[in-house]
């Protein structure tokens, strides 16, 4: 199965190492993300695996940046 892209573009101004927590409200667990554009070098991980996101998804970015990005 392939993921499809499940919201609009998020536009998020994120800082290395502190929590961001997207709300969504899709109901389901978050299959993954795509980030599709970014000002500076930023890669993105979960906080909590073990987490549910059916209703938001807590990343934890690596730098600091203003991105774009779509949840799956």
């Amino acid at each position: 199965m392939i993921p499809k892209i499940s919201t609009d573009i998020i536009e998020l101004n994120v800082t290395a190492g502190t929590p961001i927590t997207i709300p969504h409200g899709l109901g389901r667990q978050v299959a993954g993300w795509i980030v599709l554009w970014q000002e500076a070098p930023c890669d993105f991980t979960i906080q909590d695996p073990a987490a549910d996101s059916r209703q938001e998804l807590v990343l934890v970015p690596s730098g600091t940046a203003h991105v774009r990005l779509v949840l799956l």
